[in-house]
């Protein structure tokens, strides 16, 4: 079965309200670009960008293990590194 590659964006919302947006871009099982806004609160400030640059080129597989690396240590409202995953994993299925 042949991948599908291509932009996709992907919306997440949780019961706090919070919404994660994930807009990427897949190339076979692998994360080419990716961009994570939000309405969330997270620091260090750049933790969301170093994520974004740690996942492109990574494969839908190595997610989770990426996202909790990055963001050990970090301190969040409104998301976790589960709902992160999760959001990256809509965005991966409804690719087109």
């Amino acid at each position: 079965m042949q991948q599908k590659s291509g932009f996709t964006e992907g919306r997440v919302d949780f019961k706090a309200g919070k919404l994660i947006r994930i807009r990427a871009k897949f190339r076979d099982d692998k994360i080419e670009d990716i961009r994570i806004t939000g309405d969330f609160y997270i620091y260090p400030e750049d933790s969301i960008e170093l994520l974004e640059e740690k996942l492109k080129g990574a494969r839908i597989g190595d997610v989770d293990k990426i996202i909790n690396y990055v963001l050990e240590g970090a301190e969040y409202i409104g998301i976790d590194s589960k709902s992160l995953s999760m959001a990256v994993r809509e965005a991966w299925t409804n690719r087109k």
